[in-house]
């Protein structure tokens, strides 16, 4: 059972890197290595975007809550993926917090997302009662692999979380935060997860600290590549990256996580 109110605060944006097309699996590797280890202070500088945003799921100023409801308006689908006679105005609150790395000052500002045991959604027949969902997802995505740029060549998934220390996440629960599913829904080409992970989503299911104080990315099969510790006081940042150009057994050739800025 999840409790009353679970919050997490995102902003995603999907990104398409051409100029990194050329680029063997291992020279993804050591780029990947370069940007964990080394403390580059042009890391910490905001600036304009080196490659073509596909999706922007940044929510900017003048958006209100009831804008999310809109078809025309919210940067996402009013429809999927919520509980069962909710709109998402009642589901995202729009909170006074510091900006976040990919947000612009005066332009955008963040979202936060809650689940609660209305959160349940109808799959066919029947309402999904092992969990509980609240997944946004870009309304201009099309689902046939290969339809939009999203899918094609190098792309680049951003996002930025912080956490709500007035609704705290109960990390004995899994929380599935950003992924990106197969077109065949057989399931993701990466997923961001935090608290403790069941054995059949690739965890141990073990309720300890080292479990559940850590944000995770799982490749495919459900494999860990990276984790980091959970902070309670500053936004954390991560990209990864999924090259549709070359075919590899693990889909993700390299992740980053970036820094707080």
């Amino acid at each position: 059972m999840c409790p009353p109110c679970v919050p997490i605060v995102r902003i995603p944006i999907l990104v398409v890197c051409r100029k990194h097309r050329d680029l063997t699996m291992w020279q993804y590797l050591w780029l990947a290595n370069l940007a964990l280890a080394l403390p580059s202070p042009y890391l910490y500088q905001r600036g304009a975007a080196e490659c073509p945003i596909v999706f922007d799921g940044r929510v900017l100023q003048n958006l209100s809550t009831n804008s999310f409801d809109l078809t025309d308006v919210s940067p996402y689908s009013t429809q999927y993926v919520k509980g069962e006679n909710l709109t998402w105005s009642q589901i995202i609150f729009l909170p006074n917090t510091t900006t976040s790395r990919f947000d612009t000052l005066g332009v955008h500002r963040s979202l936060e997302v809650t689940i609660n045991d209305q959160s349940l959604f109808r799959s066919g027949q029947g309402l999904q009662n092992g969990f509980r969902r609240a997944g946004l997802l870009l309304k201009d995505d099309k689902n046939a692999a290969g339809a939009d740029a999203a899918d094609q060549g190098v792309v680049t998934f951003h996002w930025s979380v912080r956490q709500d220390l007035s609704k705290p996440l109960n990390l004995s629960h899994e929380y599935m935060n950003v992924w990106h599913e197969k077109a065949d829904y057989s399931g993701n080409q990466f997923t961001f997860v935090g608290g403790v992970v069941l054995p059949v989503d690739g965890g141990s299911g073990i309720d300890a600290p080292e479990e559940k104080n850590a944000w995770r990315i799982q490749n495919s099969k459900n494999e860990f590549l990276f984790r980091t510790p959970i902070r309670n006081d500053a936004w954390q940042n991560f990209a990864i990256q999924l090259d549709y150009l070359n075919k590899y057994d693990n889909p993700i050739p390299f992740l980053i996580r970036i820094p707080e800025s």
